[in-house]
């Protein structure tokens, strides 16, 4: 998997691009604790070139999504496909995360 970040705004885009499997949990884990260590609490999770996301990524972002409200921010997902969107739904992630169709919007929803 591909991970790029840039901020804009005052909020850190993380951008995905591959499966977030067993190894991709690890990287994608990584890049946002790094992230949270740097003071980012503001965070857009990019994920419109994911295709399959696991139980290992849903729970890092389940972990990083508690980290960051606690230090007043969050974190925001932005195009997901819709068979990882149904994955949200099903578990009830839906309910808990907000989820975006486009960047513009969630970096607005930061305002």
């Amino acid at each position: 998997m591909n991970i790029t970040s840039h901020e804009q705004d005052d909020v850190m885009i993380v951008t995905l691009d591959g499966r977030v499997d067993s190894e991709g949990a690890i990287d994608l884990d990584l890049a946002l604790q790094t992230a949270l260590l740097e003071g980012h609490y503001k965070l857009i999770l990019d994920m419109a070139n994911v295709r399959y996301l696991n139980s290992a990524g849903l729970r890092t972002l389940a972990d990083v999504l508690t980290q960051s409200r606690d230090h007043d921010g969050d974190l925001k997902l932005v195009s997901l496909n819709p068979k990882v969107e149904r994955v949200f739904q099903i578990i009830g992630f839906d309910k808990f995360f907000n989820i975006y169709s486009d960047l513009d919007s969630a970096i607005s929803a930061f305002s």
